[in-house]
């Protein structure tokens, strides 16, 4: 059964409106197989947090062993793995890098365990007629990352989690049958026990905080006179302002994810300079009208990029 839709997001990126539509096509095949199953629990873009941290999951399906997490990706063209399992994803012969899904899957899955082992008193029921506190040591965890229907797979290496989106739901059924078909050692939730975990995981669903609105110049309000005391806002780097007004991940180091960056020129060509960590990493816009890889040009301290389909934006601003 679907415990949490999907929601409804509207992006103005193309790159993040094509990755909604891989998490929509992925939840009409989870509706499809599940929606009438009262054993299967499903959620859709679960966010979850933990002292600090925070999991977004594309989509998570409570069953009788386990939990299996889903991770929905948009590739319109080719994504590999080689054998060192790194991953690339291609687009008119151009590859790019990209983390392991695989690995992200697994972080949101740890962070998901850790969050009930923290209440396994309210969570799990009791054995041996109260006396022995039963725990999810042994409940069955998997992940699954799910490659849009239009997309392609090549590897190198065997990545059982790398599947098409269609290929999913049987591939769920087949992981919850090799449990079922175990003689003995299958871990196995209660009735009672799935109930309070799909409702505690409903009631802990956190929405991401909205973005604020943005207002135009002839909206906003009057500078205030000199007279007035200052406002007390810390004042943000040209950096901060413009991955405010523009979040872009392709301006980011990826070290520390920090965008304290400049686009400095070496021996490979353009590069982002980390202010925070002092790591370096390749300048490599992405077309956010048809995903082609950008090449970056400067004139002062802007830089603009232009992609083989004759798109040019701007790509960054090193502060004066």
């Amino acid at each position: 059964m679907i415990v949490k839709e999907l929601e409804p997001q509207d992006h103005a990126d193309p790159l993040r409106r094509a990755g909604f539509e891989a998490e929509r096509q992925m939840a009409h095949y989870l509706k499809r197989a599940f929606a009438e199953d009262p054993r299967k629990f499903v959620f859709h873009n679960l966010r979850l947090e933990r002292r600090g941290e925070v999991a977004q999951l594309d989509h998570l399906i409570l069953h009788r062993f386990g939990l299996l997490i889903v991770e929905s990706k948009s590739v319109a063209g080719q994504v590999s793995v080689n054998e060192h399992g790194e991953w690339t994803r291609w687009w008119n012969r151009q590859g790019r890098g990209m983390p392991s899904p695989v690995l992200q899957a697994r972080r949101q899955l740890d962070l998901l365990l850790a969050l009930l082992s923290d209440h396994t008193a309210e969570l799990m029921d009791r054995s041996l007629l109260g006396l022995k506190q039963r725990t999810l040591s042994g409940v069955r965890r998997d992940v699954l990352v799910a490659i849009s229907d239009g997309g392609r797979i090549t590897r190198k290496a065997d990545v059982p989690e790398l599947v098409k989106a269609d290929q999913v739901p049987d591939r769920v059924k087949a992981i919850i049958r090799a449990e079922q078909d175990k003689t003995f050692g299958s871990f196995g939730f209660t009735d009672a026990e799935m109930t309070r975990i799909q409702a505690f995981l409903r009631s802990r669903h956190a929405p991401a905080p909205a973005n604020p609105t943005a207002v135009s110049p002839e909206a906003a309000p009057p500078a205030p006179a000199r007279t007035e005391r200052p406002s007390a806002a810390p004042v943000r780097t040209s950096q901060e302002r413009q991955a405010q007004a523009r979040p872009r991940p392709d301006v980011a180091c990826r070290a520390c994810a920090s965008v304290n960056v400049t686009v400095q020129f070496g021996k490979y060509g353009y590069y982002l300079k980390c202010a925070d960590c002092g790591g370096n990493t390749p300048a490599k816009p992405v077309c956010a009208q048809c995903g082609q890889p950008g090449r970056v040009s400067k004139r002062g301290l802007d830089f603009t990029a232009t992609c083989p389909g004759g798109h040019t934006w701007a790509y960054w601003t090193n502060p004066g």
